[in-house]
């Protein structure tokens, strides 16, 4: 088990990611996943506070509004992996939340480490186009308590259930924990408490030595 500082471990991530060849074109991707609030829009912000040159993406772009998480990692992936390959600037349909719509399309330039978050970012088909996929940990009663202290809450809260169903279905359905290169915990103070295999850190996964889940 390893633990850092918020900066210590959002470092070693992107050095992790830089150490692994590109699999979207010339641009790496890290992918940040896990549940309803275990912390990975904050582990996103960590990493974009280690290196503001990184592009940071939410997976909620790309979701079919509150029923339609699963839509999400196909639609990042023809959208954001399919034009990265061909050396294009990707063009995205993101979900327009207030009027519950498919938006205009427009133009989304990236950088070379793109840090995508979100629930279903470590499913096929955009899996296989990560560089590195992180698994953010964290025990349902705090994830709740979290949930409940965040400024959104009063519009989360109806989608709560049927969203939760969703993600839970996602993650069992494509072993995403057991994939991931990287399992960490944040915790309150701003430590990351690290999980794996291999070195205190990466798991062999996706190499096909999954180890304990």
């Amino acid at each position: 088990m390893a633990r850092s500082t918020a900066h210590e471990g959002a470092a070693h991530l992107l050095a992790l990611t830089r150490a692994a060849p590109p699999r979207a074109g010339l641009v790496r991707l890290l992918g940040v996943d896990g549940f309803s609030g275990a912390g990975k829009t904050t582990l996103a912000d960590d990493l974009r506070r280690a290196d503001p040159t990184v592009t940071v993406l939410s997976l909620e772009t790309f979701y079919l509004g509150w029923e339609g998480l699963a839509a999400g990692p196909g639609r990042a992936h023809a959208q954001l992996v399919e034009p990265l390959r061909r050396g294009e600037v990707p063009v995205v349909e993101p979900w327009d939340w207030r009027h519950d719509r498919v938006a205009p399309p427009r133009r989304r330039p990236v950088g070379p480490l793109v840090v995508v978050e979100g629930c279903g970012t470590g499913a096929p088909p955009l899996r296989e186009a990560l560089s590195l996929l992180v698994w953010v940990d964290a025990d349902p009663d705090e994830r709740e308590r979290r949930l409940h202290a965040r400024d959104d809450w009063a519009v989360y809260a109806p989608h709560r259930a049927a969203f939760e169903r969703q993600e839970q279905a996602l993650a069992a359905a494509h072993g995403t924990r057991a994939a991931a290169d990287v399992v960490v915990t944040r915790h309150e103070d701003g430590r990351l408490t690290g999980r794996a295999d291999v070195d205190e850190w990466v798991r062999s996964g996706r190499d096909g030595d999954e180890g304990p889940a």
